[in-house]
């Protein structure tokens, strides 16, 4: 690690800054009203446009990777905040929630970065304001608004070693009405590397070597068409197009009423050649299907989805503002895996060994208002209440209208000058008959003129998902996916599991200072979750399948510091450190996939007038396999060029991600090595 950031700070050269995060910066995240940052009870990280612009990010995978306390996977499909999965933290855009994947994955590629005015983060338990799903956090990606001109807006192209991209945003305003249009397109090639797979073969429920077969018929054919090992080019990131359309209309039909509507657009291609755990073959021995393990395999998806909205905004005095958004999203599946060894497995052609199908269509309808009651300056009432509707028909499993139905209320008051509280409660109920209360508390104290403490306690809980309770398919990896509700004697599941949800406490305290050309903030917190759910492995007989259950009590503890600091004019340093330690109680082991520590270092310095420098170095550290497994830390590097206004209204740059090559671990998903890319931003 040391030698990365070492590295780090010789590849930037004293490299350029902007100027420090102002602290008065507003975000709405936390309490769902207009706060500044230094304000907040919890910890919220605020990406600016300008940073977003500047990252050389194509969608929001790219962006949050940069981010000091966020951990991407190298994958780039899953997120974790302070320790917690991507399925407890919750994804919004302009506080609407994002809808696809059962599995909640590949979200982080689908988001354009040339729609994004800022993303605000919120760290730790949000289920008061957000309900299920946000144990861990949220995120807010708030999308670029209509300006006061008639008409504005950007183009940005990028091309690189591995992708291309286009985004395109235009905005403006005809009396009373106000428009926006965004368009995207990201095209990008698989990384890959060649990988050696020895293949087997289940005879008698023992793993064999294809040329270790006896018998005849089937085992023969196998014996006589298999290698005992194959070598292919695996994919470590798929190959992926996405197009990206949408817009809005605004109109104000007074100073107070305002009304709204919105759509958008998403189809996504990918696919990817990468090994399977278990693969059928077309031969069967005593009426039961031969399986084979560690088969090379191809997985195509074809996703669309549509999104539409409209709502108000009715402010009839400086005390009471009312909101109102419904908002409809149906989300189109296609995926299917082949593999190349078709005719070895007695398929009679590629489109025959088709397996793990998923044809889906998810459709959600939410409903929610939410009434501020400001009754002067030191005290103000937030009230809100969301209904949602999800409807799955899939060939993994069917859900007619699963509803989720929640309140809240929150009270933010101020008894002193230097002493803020902000505490309240929700209550929410679905239709499989579970019912969550949830209680937080906060407050800040200003210690002193430039120190701001922080203490805070929140309930969390995350409802079980539809894949959860109901999925009954073969995964990519070949491997039998069934729900705690369903039984599948065939996979040898006999029985159903009465499935909870999780619920969580979390403590927090820190506090936060600043200068006249910096900024330290710091945050201790502890979340313990009981009846965490996890996925489950089962063998019995020689069968064998996944499920969900509630197999353990859980604890992250940790502490999270950023520190920003103006060294001269033209030079600023930014440095992140995240420590956590996640403890499974049950069980006294590590929680998988969390990350003991994370580092990073970024460095900007502006020599000249519209040129910067940029270099952000970011440390992964040690954590645990999902099978027990060491997995060692990594770091990378990328380093960045923008000359501003180069050409009139252009700016154009070029960068270098993983600039010293740094291979991460293969349990991971590897990175590319030596990404490189230029590109241009042209504004109107």
């Amino acid at each position: 690690m040391q030698r990365y950031l070492i590295g780090s700070l010789i590849a930037s050269v004293a490299l350029y800054a902007n100027e420090v995060q102002f602290l008065d910066e507003i975000v709405t995240i936390g309490t769902k009203s207009e706060k500044s940052v230094s304000e907040q009870t919890t910890q919220v990280e605020l990406i600016t446009q300008e940073e977003i612009e500047n990252s050389g990010a194509s969608n929001l995978s790219d962006v949050l990777n940069a981010t000091p306390s966020v951990y991407v996977a190298p994958s780039g499909k899953t997120i974790s905040i302070r320790g917690m999965g991507h399925s407890d933290t919750l994804l919004l855009i302009d506080g609407k929630r994002v809808n696809g994947e059962f599995a909640k994955t590949y979200e982080l590629e689908r988001i354009p970065s040339g729609m994004i005015e800022r993303i605000e983060i919120l760290k730790g338990s949000s289920s008061l304001l957000y309900g299920s799903d946000a144990m861990g956090g949220v995120i807010n990606i708030i999308t670029k608004k209509p300006s006061n001109e008639d008409v504005s807006g950007n183009v940005q192209v990028i091309g690189g070693k591995e992708k291309e991209s286009v985004d395109t945003f235009v905005s403006g305003r005809v009396d009373k009405l106000s428009y926006t249009f965004y368009a995207n397109y990201l095209n990008r090639d698989a990384y890959l590397k060649s990988k050696k797979t020895d293949v087997k073969v289940m005879q008698a429920g023992v793993e064999k070597s294809p040329s270790t077969l006896s018998g005849a018929g089937g085992w023969a054919s196998l014996r006589s068409n298999l290698s005992n090992s194959y070598t292919i080019s695996n994919d470590y990131t798929d190959n992926l197009e996405t197009k990206n359309v949408g817009g809005s209309l605004a109109y104000d039909f007074s100073d107070f009423f305002r009304a709204y509507i919105e759509a958008s657009y998403l189809k996504e291609k990918k696919d990817g050649l990468y090994v399977s755990e278990s693969y059928a073959t077309n031969y069967t021995n005593a009426g039961n299907t031969i399986m084979a393990k560690y088969i090379p395999a191809h997985q195509y998806d074809d996703n669309e989805r549509f999104n539409i909205a409209t709502g108000f905004d009715y402010h009839p005095s400086d005390m009471l503002k009312l909101t109102y958004n419904l908002a409809y999203s149906r989300y189109e599946k296609d995926r299917k895996v082949y593999t190349p060894l078709w005719s070895e497995l007695g398929y009679a052609s590629k489109e025959a060994s088709k397996s793990s199908l998923n044809v889906s269509t998810l459709e959600y309808l939410t409903n929610d208002a939410q009434l501020t009651w400001t009754l002067d300056q030191n005290n103000r009432i937030i009230t809100g209440a969301e209904h949602r509707i999800h409807d799955a028909k899939s060939t993994a499993y069917n859900v007619d209208d699963r509803t989720y139905t929640g309140a809240f209320v929150q009270h933010e008051y101020t008894p002193f000058e230097k002493l803020h509280f902000v505490y309240g409660v929700r209550y929410d109920r679905t239709s499989t008959d579970e019912e969550e209360t949830s209680l937080s508390v906060g407050a800040t104290y200003d210690l002193l003129e430039r120190l701001k403490l922080r203490a805070s306690y929140a309930q969390g809980f995350r409802s079980p998902d539809d894949r959860e309770l109901y999925v009954n398919q073969t995964n990519p990896n070949g491997r039998k996916m069934l729900g705690a509700t369903v039984i599948d004697a065939s996979a040898g599941k006999n029985s159903q599991y009465d499935l909870k949800s999780e619920t969580s406490e979390t403590f927090e305290i820190g506090f936060l200072t600043h200068g006249d050309s910096w900024m330290l903030d710091v945050a201790a917190f502890n979340t313990t979750i009981d009846d965490r759910i996890s996925q489950v492995a089962y063998t019995t007989g020689g069968l064998n399948y996944n499920t969900f259950e509630n197999i353990s009590d859980s604890e992250i503890k940790g502490v999270e510091a950023k520190f920003d600091v103006g060294l001269h004019e033209t030079l600023w340093l930014q440095l992140g450190y995240t420590y956590q330690d996640a403890q499974n109680k049950t069980a006294h082991t590590k929680l998988s996939d969390v990350p003991k520590r994370i580092a990073s270092l970024s460095l900007s310095y502006a020599p000249i007038k519209n040129l910067e420098f940029r270099s952000t170095t970011k440390y992964i550290g040690e954590q645990e396999g999902i099978d027990g497994e060491d997995v060692g830390g990594f770091s990378v590097t990328n380093v960045k060029v923008i000359a501003k206004e180069f050409f009139k209204n252009t700016d154009i740059f070029a960068g270098v991600d993983n600039v010293f090559e740094k291979r991460t671990p293969e349990y991971l998903g590897l990175l590319p090595e030596f990404a490189y890319y230029v590109g241009f931003n042209y504004k109107f």
